[in-house]
C-alpha cells in the first residue's frame, strides 16, 4: 500500500491517483517560465514524477512496490529510492515556494 500500508491491496486506485498526479504536476511544469530562475522547479518537478513512475511501474508489474532501504538505527519505516524522490522533491518545492519565491514570481500558478 501507499504511505505505511494506506489502501493497501488497491492496486488500480493508486495508478489512477499517480496518474492524477503526474498529470496535475505536468500541468503545473508547463505553466512555470523556462528562465534560469525557476530551473530549480523543473527539476523538482522533473524527480517528483519519476520517483511517481518508478512506483507505479513496480505497482503495475508486481503488485506492490518494492521497497528496500532500511535503517535499523532510527527504526524507521522500509522505503525505496522513488519514495526519496517523491519526498525530497516535495519538501524543496515548499521550501522555495515558501521562503524563495515572492508572490509576484508565483503569478503563473493562477
Amino acid at each position: 500500500g501507499a504511505a505505511f500500508g494506506i489502501l493497501q491491496n488497491q492496486k488500480v486506485i493508486l495508478l489512477i491517483v499517480s496518474v492524477l498526479f503526474i498529470g496535475v504536476i505536468l500541468f503545473f511544469l508547463n505553466k512555470v517560465p523556462d528562465t534560469s530562475r525557476y530551473m530549480i522547479l523543473h527539476v523538482l518537478a522533473a524527480a517528483v514524477i519519476a520517483g511517481g513512475v518508478g512506483n507505479m511501474i513496480d505497482r503495475f508489474r508486481q503488485g506492490y512496490v518494492v521497497d528496500f532501504i532500511y535503517f535499523s538505527l532510527i527504526d524507521f519505516p522500509i522505503f525505496n529510492v522513488a519514495d526519496i524522490y517523491v519526498v525530497t522533491a516535495t519538501i524543496l518545492v515548499f521550501v522555495l515556494l515558501l521562503f524563495v519565491y515572492k508572490d509576484e514570481e508565483l503569478k503563473f500558478i493562477k
